[in-house]
């Protein structure tokens, strides 16, 4: 038999350990980078607020950043994988993962302020990738709010919408009349683009150069060429060189780019068109609106994020002597050992051991049959000796050394150990993985390791050097119960007579009922 770790603690028990461990684990870190970045002081388990617009439910800080309860119960609610659920509130797992979430966002948060610090949000791919998307949340409140939101839909041409496209059996209630309404909303902009172009330009001189865009230009353009002018500012080749290009988006040569001149107006003038919205919106002082803010907020922090990250990794490249060395170093934790899978039967003698091997190879008996009837492992009458898959180094040494060197489908032992005398039998085998450098799969999994591991201490390095972290550990444990109280009164209501549940059961139950009866009879 293989080992098994025993333990007298129940199911709560534990997760409330796992959740100390992962606090523990984080207040640990914050509390290193306190004392290293000024002083003594501990890790608070409460928390006053530096502000009187600060969100209430603060569960930690990172230099002057914050981070909420809600902010990390949005971010679980919305990462739900497919075949994985959400943890249910109010529940340990949920806490569990919570945690784990918060730590995450604690490290992302030193990595956003090691960025600032190193200038790379005054850097061009940044700033680039900032202008666009804030130009793209710009055209799209414009369109929105003014060249679709003033386009009138009468009561009249919802009903008839309704009644050429939709079925009766779909109510025409307030969520499906706005969701028409958007619909020929949309409709009659496409239909207007003409006129919303004119009105767009109308108090704006745009003047294209449709010689410098043609394809016969191709060879002797310059990216500084202009193709257009906006009122007194051209509009450049390189600044449109990406909606030119073709099906191979990566590519920068001429023969490339599309090579038809009327695709390529149109994309011009919808450049264009993008371009006068987004200074409209500015002028209009959509720019300063809370829906625009809060989402290139949002956007702001974790792309530039992204690109710190990118940027260190990068720099963090080994050589190949050098990824080979860190292999070699850490083989134990990168190489999965070969796996077999094994049935045994276990007796408390040698001489029992081997008259049931001999039963079994005269054909008297199965293994089966063996473990079942004469096996001390008290789970063989309902496994049948069979142990499902062991790895290589997880059992008794004598018994592990003996199941890896045995041939699959003979039976083998008896071999002793601590728990008897054995009979095995490998059903099946596993290879070992990951067990060669030069492989493609390990030197890939082995890379990724390794710049894990440099990641994991690069950000532990500005916990303890660069940035104060603090968790108010008394707000999260505040926080997940309230969570539970809440989901214990919607029982207790649940469960009262006359409860919208109770209603609702009874609702199905009578639509259940007359199948339920007919499958009876």
């Amino acid at each position: 038999m293989y080992k098994k770790l025993l333990t007298t603690l129940t199911p709560a028990a534990l997760m409330a350990c796992g959740l100390l461990a992962l606090l523990s684990s984080i207040n640990s870190s914050a509390a290193s980078a306190n004392v290293t970045t000024g002083g003594s002081t501990s890790v608070p388990a409460a928390r006053q607020s530096d502000a009187a617009t600060e969100p209430s439910d603060v569960v930690a800080r990172v230099g002057d950043e914050v981070i909420t309860f809600s902010e990390l119960s949005t971010t679980l609610n919305s990462s739900a994988m497919v075949g994985l659920s959400i943890p249910a509130l109010g529940t340990p797992q949920r806490s569990k993962v919570m945690i784990t979430l918060l730590d995450k966002a604690i490290s992302a948060n030193l990595i956003y302020l090691d960025a600032k610090q190193k200038g790379t949000d005054k850097q061009k791919e940044y700033l680039t990738d900032m202008k666009k998307f804030e130009d793209a949340v710009l055209i799209g409140m414009y369109r929105s709010r003014v060249l679709i939101g003033e386009i009138p839909v009468s009561e009249e041409e919802v009903n008839d919408f309704y009644k050429s496209n939709i079925s009766p059996a779909n109510e025409l209630n307030d969520d499906l009349k706005y969701a028409i309404k958007s619909k020929i909303r949309d409709g009659k902009y496409n239909k207007m683009k003409g006129s919303l172009r004119d009105r767009l330009r109308a108090d704006t001189n745009v003047s294209i150069n449709k010689t410098v865009l043609s394809t016969s230009y191709d060879l002797k353009r310059k990216p500084t060429d202009a193709l257009a002018t906006i009122g007194d500012r051209d509009i450049t080749w390189s600044d449109v060189e990406t909606e030119m290009r073709g099906a191979d988006f990566r590519a920068s040569l001429a023969e490339f780019y599309i090579d038809d001149d009327k695709e390529r107006l149109k994309r011009l003038n919808d450049y264009i068109d993008y371009t006068l919205m987004a200074d409209k919106a500015r002028a209009a002082g959509m720019d300063k609106d809370p829906e625009f803010t809060q989402r290139t907020a949002e956007y702001r922090k974790t792309r530039l994020i992204n690109i710190h990250r990118a940027r260190l990794i990068q720099g963090w490249q080994p050589s190949e002597d050098e990824l080979k060395t860190y292999y070699m170093d850490n083989i134990d934790h990168l190489v999965v050992p070969e796996s077999r899978k094994v049935q045994m039967v276990v007796v408390a003698t040698k001489e029992e051991a081997e008259n049931i091997k001999q039963r079994i190879e005269d054909g008297e008996i199965t293994i089966y049959q063996a473990a079942q009837q004469y096996s001390i492992d008290p789970n063989a009458k309902r496994t049948l000796g069979e142990m499902g898959w062991v790895k290589h180094g997880t059992g008794f040494p004598e018994l592990d050394d003996f199941t890896f060197n045995l041939e699959p489908d003979t039976i083998g032992g008896p071999v002793e150990s601590p728990a008897g005398w054995h009979l095995v039998k490998v059903l099946d085998v596993m290879d070992a993985q990951y067990a060669n450098i030069d492989d493609p799969e390990t030197h890939q999994l082995t890379l990724h390791r390794y710049m894990q591991e440099k990641f994991n201490n690069y950000v532990v390095g500005l916990r303890k050097n660069d940035f104060k972290v603090v968790v108010y550990q008394d707000e999260l444990t505040r926080n997940f119960q309230k969570e539970a109280d809440m989901i214990a009164e919607l029982n207790m209501k649940a469960r009262q007579e006359g409860s919208i549940t109770e209603q609702r059961q009874k609702d199905l139950q009578k639509w259940l009922g007359p199948a339920t009866q007919k499958t009876g009879e």
